[in-house]
């Protein structure tokens, strides 16, 4: 295959990953990225298979979580670190109802890699506030996000180009396909919201959501396992815990608020009654779709732009396998996933 030249602006999760799948496929990557959006760097880098509020597997789970294991897992040892680590996750039930859905669910053949069955051990849980029993959920996980982000950079700035830079748009020609006078085979765009700013792609209806999270530090809370009600309390060593999240739709304000930081504190009470300092606070706007599904595709006047966004809250899950769907999209036009194609926003 003749090597190809790309520039993909955003330096996220999902540029990340889809420089990486186009790297390994011997081709030449330039990834742009002004710093401005955080959101794959203050997320949790949760991988819970589970939807709790219905009970039901995420999507596709059955293809993203063995791909996204394999891919983190050989990704880390290229660049000789570790940012992938198992964890389970219990959950907490917040019902006699949610707990009937669950008994009956770990009975169904299509999850039982994914919930464990519950026993004397779980319904007397006593590590955390248990009123209606609790479930562990299986092949769950968390990515290191800050660890991954920058040796992920790294890695591809010691094979190819990464520059820090505000991208001028109206330097690009998109009948050329030529950034500052430089011809690229490609340039998709993976900007998260940023999106809103694109003049190719503003029409795509993303639709920002707020997320705040907090680092709290505690001797007494456990470490064994993630604690999920209401929030998730995730332990990320050395008796630090990354708690999240909140939802407010709709702005892109990202600062970070008091009202957050309260809301998160009541949520953690809910679980656990034990002593605990807050020790940092963040905020991010998540880039999600109204049909909560990523959008992927081809630029229907301009052959060379390409978009790649709306991975939404389970982004770290969903990047590594549409990211390689992407690439082949691009080097192949192997059709994308219909719920995912940028074709369904046309006008």
């Amino acid at each position: 295959m003749t090597q190809q030249k790309f520039l993909i602006v955003g330096a996220g999760v999902a540029g990340l990953t889809l420089a990486k799948h186009l790297i390994d496929l011997g081709h030449h990557i330039t990834l742009i990225d002004n710093g401005k959006n955080r959101s794959s760097a203050i997320a949790a880098g949760l991988i819970n298979p589970m939807v709790f509020r219905r009970m039901t597997k995420s999507w596709r789970l059955d293809e993203f979580s063995p791909f996204a294991i394999d891919f983190y897992t050989s990704w880390e040892k290229e660049c000789k670190t570790q940012f992938y680590h198992p964890i389970t996750i219990r959950r907490m039930f917040s019902s006699e109802q949610e707990r009937g859905y669950w008994l009956k669910k770990q009975q169904n053949p299509d999850y039982q890699d994914y919930l464990t069955e519950v026993n004397e051990a779980d319904e007397n849980y006593s590590l955390a506030k248990n009123d209606f029993g609790t479930g562990r959920v299986k092949l769950s996980s968390y990515i290191s996000t800050t660890e991954f982000l920058a040796k992920g950079k790294e890695w591809i700035a010691e094979k190819n180009t990464v520059r820090q830079e505000h991208l001028d748009y109206t330097s690009i020609d998109p009948e050329k396909g030529t950034y500052n006078g430089v011809n690229y085979d490609g340039i998709i765009f993976c900007e998260g919201v940023e999106i809103r700013h694109n003049p190719w792609f503003n029409h795509v209806p993303i639709n920002p959501t707020k997320g705040e999270t907090l680092t709290i530090e505690s001797s007494s809370i456990t470490e064994s396992e993630s604690l999920n009600r209401k929030c998730f309390i995730l332990p990320i060593g050395e008796g630090k815990f990354r708690v999240g999240a909140t939802y407010v739709w709709e702005t892109y304000e990202d600062e970070l608020t008091e009202e957050g930081k309260n809301d998160l504190i009541e949520k953690i009470r809910v679980l656990t009654d034990e002593p605990f300092e807050v020790i940092g606070h963040h905020a991010g706007i998540r880039p999600t779709m109204l049909d909560r599904r990523p959008v992927l595709g081809r630029h229907p006047e301009y052959p060379s732009l390409y978009v790649y966004n709306g991975l939404g809250t389970k982004g770290y899950m969903l990047a590594p396998l549409l990211s390689k769907e992407m690439a082949d999209f691009i080097l192949t036009e192997t059709a994308v996933d219909k719920e995912v194609s940028l074709g369904r926003f046309s006008k």
